[in-house]
């Protein structure tokens, strides 16, 4: 069993918010099968992203090949984990300002976003929003 099944496997319900620096980030709370995420804090969430993601040790045209190739690898990651949370009918959302951002798992219903992700276990419920939090 992946991680991300094990973990939605074993918490039945409760709620956390996370921290940085003194700022609530993310609060967290999971009933039953479904795990809802909100994002409270779009700049420490960005800081987070950015710090995953490639150094800017890179210029030209060898920095944006390297961060296209890391958006290609984190949306591969992202797909095999949201098939595996489908597969256990389990769903993950993520929120922004009260907005559904993002649905992956057994509730997500793609319209055009499986083009882009390439399954149908990633739901794109607000482009405008997903932009924003640089993700």
């Amino acid at each position: 069993m992946a991680l991300a099944t094990f973990l939605a496997e074993i918490v039945k319900s409760g709620k956390v918010t996370v921290s940085a620096n003194n700022t609530e980030a993310l609060e967290i709370e999971a009933i039953d099968k479904k795990i809802d995420i909100k994002a409270l804090n779009k700049d420490i969430l960005k800081e987070t992203l950015v710090a995953t993601r490639v150094a800017d040790k890179n210029k030209g045209i060898t920095k944006a090949f390297d961060q296209i190739t890391s958006v290609r690898n984190s949306i591969g990651m992202l797909k095999g984990v949201a098939e595996q949370l489908s597969e256990a009918g389990i769903t993950v959302t993520l929120s922004y300002k009260d907005s559904v951002v993002v649905t992956l798992g057994s509730e997500a219903n793609p319209k055009l976003s499986s083009v882009a992700t390439g399954t149908k276990a990633i739901e794109i419920n607000s482009p405008r929003k997903l932009i924003e939090l640089g993700l």
